[in-house]
């Protein structure tokens, strides 16, 4: 991981792609904003999947009721970590109306991804243009909540590569709690600072357990059922077009084993890579990341279509070729607009159509999907190491 640059070469490289970024998510909010006239659920999700404008934002809203919603966990099951929780609660508790809800979640989002540019921005090996002028901002901007788990993981990353490893455990913990799969990145981080001790690993890693016990234990103690909702949903959920379908899987009958399998891959991956660790004490902390999260989505048994998000941001952390970063922003793209128009089809239950459409187009952009992760996670594998020697061994601050 080479030293992050200055604050103003840093400014330097973020003024274009901060402001190319800016017009993709005023224009996401435009074209997704509309939704805000449509107050039936139902009605929402016919237009939404129609003009190709849905939002979980304003789907889920209108889910728990609209208005203020129920607090998370004490008074309502939530199926996201806490800090997620806490996010879709907070803008209805001060936003009156829909169109504000949809505002202040939006504003969040908007600055998280700018966030995530200027960590982009202060790697010199990165390409902040890969994913700020990505137009996947522009359909996946406001689909979830995924930029502000996003933003605090890339964060937490450039922390890490300034020596401030206390730090940067925080930050990635917070990444943790709010969409989980960035423990993973957290592994790498504490398996390298085995480099220095392991009593150094394990301090480290006392600040994710007292994070996770902060923030965790008061809903698990007051609302366990509610709370645990998350691990529970996640176990039992159904198989999404995945690998696991294309291979002729039951989405229902298979979830046990599709979970087994998914665990079996990402461990041997995380495997892979403390040996490499430790044999070499030369692991690119960036790359290593974007290859284990890229093999946990292509063995998970559901692909959430804003995961490119994570994708783009993490390819572009990890400075793969700018080909390959075009190539998975269209597949991106397309990947949206291919599963979205299947939901139309199903939606006006023009069901011979959406039989051919499955055959026909849906499930190869899966696969298309598919080669593409894979093609990701090769390439960061390939080139894991860095050359040369460790340039973090002092860690001389923190």
């Amino acid at each position: 991981m080479d030293q992050p640059l200055d604050r103003r070469a840093t400014l330097r490289r973020f003024a274009l792609p901060a402001a190319a970024c800016a017009l993709l998510l005023l224009a996401c909010y435009l074209r997704t904003a509309e939704g805000t006239q449509h107050p039936s659920p139902w009605g929402y999700r016919l237009w939404a999947f129609s003009t190709l404008a849905y939002s979980d934002i304003l789907a889920l809203h209108e889910d728990r009721g609209g208005g203020r919603h129920a607090f998370p966990y004490l008074e309502d099951k939530v199926e996201y970590p806490v800090l997620l929780g806490l996010s879709m609660w907070w803008p209805s508790a001060v936003a009156g109306s829909r169109a504000g809800y949809f505002a202040a979640t939006f504003a969040m989002l908007a600055l998280c991804a700018l966030g995530t540019v200027w960590v982009l921005a202060a790697f010199p090996a990165a390409l902040p243009w890969a994913f700020a002028a990505s137009p996947a901002l522009l359909v996946y901007g406001a689909l979830n909540w995924d930029l502000i788990a996003i933003f605090p993981l890339a964060l937490g990353l450039l922390l890490w590569a300034r020596q401030r490893e206390r730090a940067a455990v925080l930050v990635l913990s917070l990444a943790v709690w709010t969409k989980f799969f960035p423990l993973l990145v957290l592994g790498v981080v504490l398996l390298t600072a085995l480099r220095k001790s392991l009593r150094h690993a394990l301090e480290l890693g006392g600040i994710f357990l007292a994070v996770t016990l902060l923030l965790n234990l008061p809903f698990a103690l007051l609302a366990r059922d509610n709370w645990s909702w998350f691990f529970v949903y996640n176990r039992i959920r159904e198989i999404e077009p995945s690998l696991y379908l294309l291979a002729g899987a039951n989405a229902r009958g298979f979830v046990a084993a599709a979970n087994a399998v998914s665990a079996a891959v990402t461990l041997a991956g995380a495997a892979l890579l403390a040996v490499l660790e430790l044999r070499t004490r030369r692991l690119d902390v960036l790359r290593a990341s974007c290859a284990l999260v890229c093999l946990f989505f292509i063995a998970n048994k559901v692909y959430s279509p804003q995961y490119w998000l994570w994708v783009l941001a993490l390819i572009a952390l990890a400075g793969l070729p700018a080909w390959i970063c075009s190539a998975v922003s269209a597949v991106a793209l397309a990947d949206f607009v291919i599963s979205f128009s299947r939901l139309h089809v199903q939606g006006d239950r023009a069901w011979a159509l959406a039989a051919w459409f499955d055959r026909s187009v849906f499930f190869p952009m899966v696969a298309a999907r598919y080669l593409a992760l894979s093609a990701c996670a090769t390439w960061a594998f390939a080139h894991l190491l860095q050359k040369g020697q460790d340039i973090r061994k002092p860690y001389a601050r923190d």
